[in-house]
């Protein structure tokens, strides 16, 4: 089995654009209950499609999330999920006037999961040809598109008219024929967790499709449905007269099996039973594994081996999309495997899942940049961590005007582009080309001030808000009365953490505020925020690098996080923290800390072990080897 047999553009920046339903599963918390005696649900991210996006960001491809949510607080649910699972939603739309579909979904193992959709023309159906962007499409590898993405007559032209675009763009076409027969109309609405029932209309509509893959994916029912027949040979004859792209047929416990097109037997790998907890989402995990391994080139192999593995691994959890394993952990588990098939259970592959998905509720992802408007990133009221704060990217076009909200206190960190603010009755013109090299520039105003910014050009704004009732003059900050600009860990141990740390207001000169806001600049291939420190206050650091690949990497505790252009990472307080970032890439960081009620922050504690490298002559202590150039 070669490469060759699954064929696409590997020079393309974007893996896997993923088009179709991404909804919010509601799961039974009580294992072995039907829904009627369910008590209280988890809610997480779901929906074939949305699965997928984030399976495939968990094991490291670039994955693009094509679908629309609702502009209700589910929609947001979903979009703040994806991004902190690094999926790309620059084509994510929003709708008005659809509501984010909905699942409750139960687990009664082995073998009753019973599921009710609510998704009566849900905003993931809205998907209009006019939402299909040529340009988008050329960048990826792929187009992965799913089967209920067809069950309405708009989704189709819409699905119909994006596989188009991908073929005119030499783009990968992978279909997932993800069968539902209540999606289709096909039973009560009630029945979500039937299934199969043939349908003349269903398999017309697949057959359609069919024609344009370079990929074919389902189970052996859903293979069935599109070939137009119960028996399984006679549908995969069929399907086979119409493309001649490898046909992958799941098989649960079992694994898979491929068909190509000039072989009549199939092709096996590895399998991986497990005991069954949740069928729910085991196919979603498949099709992400299958996708790590093809789209990074390798072998249809060794491209099994990942989705069998990753199915296994899911249906051993609770939830769809959570379960999906990352690339480290899957590794693991395949490792250990045929010497312990009771791997699955272990502490060891228990805490590793355990420390990426710490992180996804850490690190927010923002891949993709921000879109023009008010981005939140941090939202106080809807964020797991409780910083007390909300952050957001401002991003105006010239000629366009901002009014800050008047509920809270907030300090407007310009950040690029020419603009003038106006607060109470003054007026101030800002400009700054590069948050590098010049100083920060900060509009800092207590709740209740009317302001407002007019952009003279493009620009964007940091925007930080937090909750004060206490009352004081606004003041804007440049130079002339910026708090201090230090030049930290200077002449220390080589210059190895040696930053430039710009303070622009905390207690000593805004008694009265509830914020302490500064940029940090870190020297390509050197250490920040250094030693590791604590502190009882939350806090949260917003990177950017001097190139948009630039990346570092960052201590939450024990935990060691990949830090990348636009990420902000959310410190609990009390949590150690520090970063370095890589050579070659100079690191910008705004931070900004909430005091806490009768505990205001002034100093950080440095951990004790580490403290000796900020004294003078710590250099005498370090080990320096045989390298002269070194001394």
């Amino acid at each position: 089995m070669t490469q060759t047999d699954f064929v696409f553009e590997n020079d393309r920046p974007v893996d896997v654009i993923v088009m179709g339903r991404v909804a919010v599963d509601l799961y039974a918390e009580q294992i072995g209950s039907s829904l009627v005696e369910a008590q209280t649900f988890r809610k997480y991210l779901g929906g074939c499609a949305g699965n997928i996006a984030v399976g495939a960001a968990r094991l490291g491809l670039k994955s693009l999330m094509f679908s629309c949510v609702g502009k209700d607080d589910m929609g947001t649910f979903l979009k703040q999920t994806l991004m902190r699972e690094g999926v790309d939603i620059s084509l994510l739309q929003e709708s008005s006037q659809h509501l984010t579909g909905l699942v409750l979904l139960g687990i009664k193992p082995p073998h009753d999961f019973p599921l009710m959709f609510y998704r009566n023309d849900c905003a993931d159906m809205q998907l209009k040809p006019e939402h299909v962007q040529e340009d988008r499409i050329a960048e990826a590898k792929a187009l992965l598109i799913t089967g209920t993405g067809l069950s309405t007559s708009s989704m189709f032209a819409t699905s119909r008219h994006a596989v188009s675009v991908a073929k005119k763009t030499r783009t990968a076409v992978i279909m997932d024929l993800d069968y539902r027969p209540v999606l289709w109309g096909l039973t009560d609405l009630g029945n979500g967790e039937l299934r199969y029932l043939t349908s003349r209309r269903v398999t017309q509509t697949y057959q359609q499709i069919l024609p344009h893959c370079a990929l074919v994916v389902g189970t052996e029912e859903e293979i069935c449905i599109a070939g137009g027949n119960e028996d399984i040979h006679k549908a995969l004859q069929t399907i086979r007269g119409i493309t001649e792209a490898p046909i992958v047929m799941k098989q649960g416990e079992k694994g898979c099996e491929v068909y190509f097109a000039q072989n009549s037997r199939p092709y096996s790998s590895q399998s991986f039973p497990v005991p069954v907890l949740n069928v729910l989402g085991a196919g979603d995990g498949f099709m992400a594994g299958l996708l790590r391994g093809l789209l990074k080139g390798e072998s249809f192999d060794k491209a099994m081996t990942y989705a069998n593995a990753c199915g296994a691994l899911v249906v051993t959890r609770h939830g769809c999309a959570p379960a999906i394993p990352f690339w480290p952990e899957l590794n693991y588990f395949i490792s250990h495997y045929a010497e312990d098939p009771d791997i699955w259970a272990s502490d060891e592959l228990a805490k590793l899942h355990q420390s990426f998905t710490s992180s996804s509720e850490t690190l927010l992802k923002q891949p993709q940049g921000f879109k023009d408007g008010l981005n939140r990133i941090v939202d106080m009221q809807k964020s797991t961590l409780t910083t007390g704060m909300n952050f957001s990217s401002l991003r105006l076009k010239s000629g366009q005007t901002f009014h800050f909200d008047t509920h809270y206190e907030f300090a407007a960190l310009l950040m690029t582009g020419r603009v003038i603010f106006h607060y109470q009755s003054l007026t101030k013109e800002a400009e700054r080309t590069d948050y590098f090299s010049q100083l920060p520039l900060v509009l800092h105003c207590p709740a209740g001030t009317p302001a407002h910014v007019d952009a003279l050009s493009d620009c964007e704004i940091m925007l930080i808000e937090t909750e004060n009732e206490q009352s004081f003059a606004p003041v804007f900050f440049d130079e002339s009365n910026l708090l201090e600009c230090d030049h930290r860990g200077k002449g220390l141990l080589d210059n190895t953490s040696y930053r430039m740390v710009r303070t622009v207001f905390d207690k000593r000169n805004r008694p009265e505020s509830n914020l302490v806001v500064g940029e940090i600049i870190t020297f390509q291939g050197r250490w920040s925020s250094y030693p590791p420190h604590v502190h009882p206050q939350p806090e949260i650091y917003h990177y950017r690098f001097s190139e948009p690949q630039g990346f570092a990497f960052g201590e939450n505790g024990r935990e060691v996080l990949r830090i990348e252009h636009n990420d902000t990472f959310q410190i609990a307080e009390g949590q150690s923290h520090a970063h370095c970032t890589a050579p070659g890439y100079a690191m910008y960081t705004l931070w900004f800390i909430r005091h806490q009620p009768d505990k205001p922050y002034l100093t950080p504690t440095f951990q004790s072990e580490h403290e000796w490298t900020r004294q003078a002559g710590s250099r005498l202590r370090s080990w320096q080897g045989n390298n002269k150039e070194a001394r």
